[in-house]
C-alpha cells in the first residue's frame, strides 16, 4: 500500500519545476531595483534558482536556517558587490524574489487542494528566511568592504609613492589619475611632511588634517618616517599643527611630478637643517636653501661666526643669543634686548664682545649675511 501523499509537500516541491519564477524575478528586479538593469540575465536566473532552492528547503524543514548556514547569501552578496549593486538593493532583490515565490505558491495551491490560509502561513517562514539571509549578507558585505577598503588604500598608497618618484610609465600614471580623480588639466604639487625628531605624531594624519582645514584636495601616503602627498591646485591658507613641517614643491604637470617631489624633498631637508617647522617652500626659506646645497659655505661661516663663541662656553652661548636677537629684530637694539630680555647696555656689550672674539663688524652688510647664515644652520643643528 502506497503511503498517503502530502499535498503541502507536493505543492512546495512543485516550485522546483516552476521556471516562470525565474523569468518573473528577472523582469521584476530589472524594473524595480536600482543597479540590476546592468546585471546579465544569466546571473539573475542563477541567483533566482539558488533562492528558489533555499526557499523550498526552508519550507520543507519548517524553520529558517541559521544565518551562518546560508552560503547562498555569501555567494549572492559577493557576486552583486563585484557587479556594483548596493547592499540595500541586494537585500531588496532577495525579498522581491521571496514575494514572487509566495505568489506562485498561492496560484498553485488550488491544484493541490491546499487551503490559501496554509500557504499564507508560509509567509512567516519566508520572512524569517529573509531576516536570516539579511544577517549573513550584511556580515559578508562588511567583511568584504573592509578587505576591499584596505586593498584600495594599499593600491592608492603604492600609486602615490610610485608616481612621485617617477617609476610609473605614462599608462600607469594616467590610470591612477583616473582612478583617484586627479584632473589632468590642473597643476599638481608634491608635499612632504615631517613630524620632527622624537615626535609621536603621525605625519600622514597631520598632512591630511592640514589639507582638510585648508580646503585643499590631497592624496597622502606614508613614506618612511614621514609622509608624501599629491596636492591638486593651489596651496590652502591653513597652518600645520605646531612641530609639524610641511614642505611644498613647485606646481607641475602630472607627468613632471618627480620634479616637484625633488623640490619638496630639498625644501624639507633645508627646513630640518635650519630648524623650521610649519608650511615651508623654497620662496619662504629663501637664502636658507643654500645651507643645504652649499655645505662648504655653511662650514666656513660656522668656523668664522659660531665656533669661536662656542669655545667660550656658557658666555659664548649668551653672545650667540644676543647676535641672534639682534639679527632677528632688524638690527634694533631695544627690540632685541627686550626679546631676550636684557638691558640694552648688556646687549651692546655682548655684541661688542662678539666682534672682538670673531673679528667681525656687526654693522657690515657682509657680516650680517654671513652671521645670519651661520646662526640659522646652528639653530637647526641644535634642534636636530
Amino acid at each position: 500500500m502506497e503511503p498517503a501523499r502530502d499535498p503541502v509537500r507536493d505543492l512546495v516541491e512543485s516550485l522546483a519545476a516552476d521556471d516562470a519564477i525565474l523569468a518573473e524575478t528577472v523582469d521584476t528586479l530589472r524594473a524595480t531595483i536600482p543597479g540590476y538593469e546592468t546585471v546579465s540575465s544569466d546571473s539573475l536566473k542563477a541567483s533566482a534558482r539558488r533562492n528558489r532552492a533555499l526557499s523550498i528547503r526552508t519550507l520543507l524543514e519548517g524553520r529558517a536556517p541559521d544565518p551562518e548556514g546560508i552560503d547562498e547569501a555569501e555567494t549572492l552578496t559577493e557576486e552583486r558587490m563585484a557587479q556594483g549593486v548596493e547592499i540595500a538593493n541586494v537585500l531588496a532583490g532577495f525579498r522581491a524574489c521571496l514575494s514572487i515565490i509566495l505568489r506562485h505558491l498561492l496560484a498553485a495551491a488550488p491544484r493541490y487542494q491546499v487551503p490559501a490560509e496554509t500557504v499564507l502561513s508560509f509567509s512567516t517562514l519566508l520572512w524569517s528566511l529573509g531576516d536570516a539571509f539579511t544577517t549573513r549578507a550584511v556580515v559578508v558585505y562588511r567583511d568584504r568592504s573592509i578587505t576591499q577598503a584596505v586593498a584600495d588604500s594599499n593600491r592608492r598608497t603604492q600609486w602615490i609613492r610610485d608616481a612621485v618618484v617617477g617609476v610609473l610609465d605614462r599608462t600607469g600614471l594616467l590610470a591612477g589619475a583616473a582612478s583617484f580623480d586627479i584632473p589632468l588639466e590642473s597643476p599638481v604639487r608634491v608635499v612632504r611632511a615631517d613630524a620632527g625628531p622624537g615626535s609621536t605624531a603621525d605625519p600622514t594624519a597631520r598632512l591630511q588634517d592640514w589639507a582638510e582645514r585648508s580646503g585643499t584636495r590631497l592624496l597622502a601616503a606614508a613614506r618612511g618616517t614621514g609622509a608624501v602627498g599629491i596636492l591638486v591646485g593651489d596651496v590652502g591658507p591653513g597652518r600645520p599643527e605646531p612641530g609639524v613641517t610641511i614642505a611644498v614643491g613647485t606646481p607641475v604637470a602630472l607627468e613632471d611630478l618627480v620634479d616637484s617631489f625633488e623640490g619638496a624633498s630639498r625644501v624639507l631637508e633645508a627646513a630640518r637643517r635650519v630648524g623650521w617647522d610649519g608650511l615651508v617652500d623654497a620662496e619662504r626659506l629663501s637664502w636658507r636653501m643654500g645651507i643645504l646645497t652649499s655645505p662648504e659655505t655653511t662650514e666656513l661661516l660656522h668656523v668664522r661666526h659660531v665656533a669661536p663663541l662656542l669655545e667660550e662656553g656658557t658666555f659664548g652661548e649668551l653672545l650667540l643669543e644676543a647676535l641672534d636677537a639682534y639679527l632677528e629684530h632688524g638690527l634694533s637694539i631695544p627690540l632685541a634686548a627686550a626679546s631676550i630680555p636684557v638691558h640694552v647696555n648688556t646687549l651692546r656689550y655682548r655684541l661688542k664682545r662678539y666682534q672682538e672674539i670673531t673679528g667681525s663688524n656687526v654693522h657690515a652688510p657682509e657680516t650680517l649675511i654671513e652671521a645670519s647664515w651661520a646662526l640659522a644652520a646652528h639653530r637647526g643643528s641644535r634642534r636636530g
